[in-house]
């Protein structure tokens, strides 16, 4: 009885190691086959799309990577503590040199008042750039300033990223308040 139950598991173990292996009536290169279309499909969606974010937000921490980023419970910030910024630009314009595609974006800040006075700020305060051999689906970028010695009060970080290869520009205002 024991002899039967280890040979119908190790059919089992082999009947699922194949199913697992390759999808019934797909194989390897029609899944990567599938992937490429798929991407194919992203990029030119994404080189149709207007310059913006697809996400920007203030984080607890520098990012690690692309989306691997820990989320401020809110816009609230001590006296002292940075600014950080985690963004996802869309719509970057990438040129192509031979084999090789670019991307350069510049980021400008201001730091204003709720009723749009402007107390600080800083046209090309960050550079992006970045080579690769096909054009990335995902960006991503993040700033960090420093707004030590301000007063506690509302404020509003307008962000704005321009794109060297294409001329377009996007805003967007975060508001925040130091306490």
């Amino acid at each position: 009885m024991v002899r039967l139950r280890v040979w119908v598991l190790g059919l089992w173990l082999c009947a699922a190691g194949s199913a697992l292996a390759e999808p019934a009536g797909e194989s390897s290169d029609e899944s990567l086959q599938a992937i490429e279309t798929a991407r194919a499909a992203v990029s030119e969606a994404l080189s149709k799309a207007p310059l913006g974010f697809r996400r920007i937000l203030f984080v607890s921490a520098v990012p690690e990577g692309f989306a691997a980023y820990k989320p401020r419970d809110d816009a609230n910030f001590k006296q002292g503590e940075p600014l950080i910024v985690y963004a996802e630009p869309i719509g970057v314009a990438w040129k192509q040199n031979g084999d090789e595609f670019s991307s350069k974006l510049t980021v400008d800040f201001e730091i204003r008042t709720p009723d749009g006075k402007v107390l600080a700020g800083q046209k090309r305060f960050g550079e992006f750039s970045l080579e690769a051999r096909e054009p990335p689906l995902d960006y991503m970028s993040h700033i960090k300033l420093d707004v030590s010695g301000a007063p506690a009060g509302s404020y509003i970080l307008g962000l704005t990223i321009h794109d060297a290869n294409s001329g377009k520009a996007s805003t967007k205002d975060l508001p925040f308040e130091i306490k």
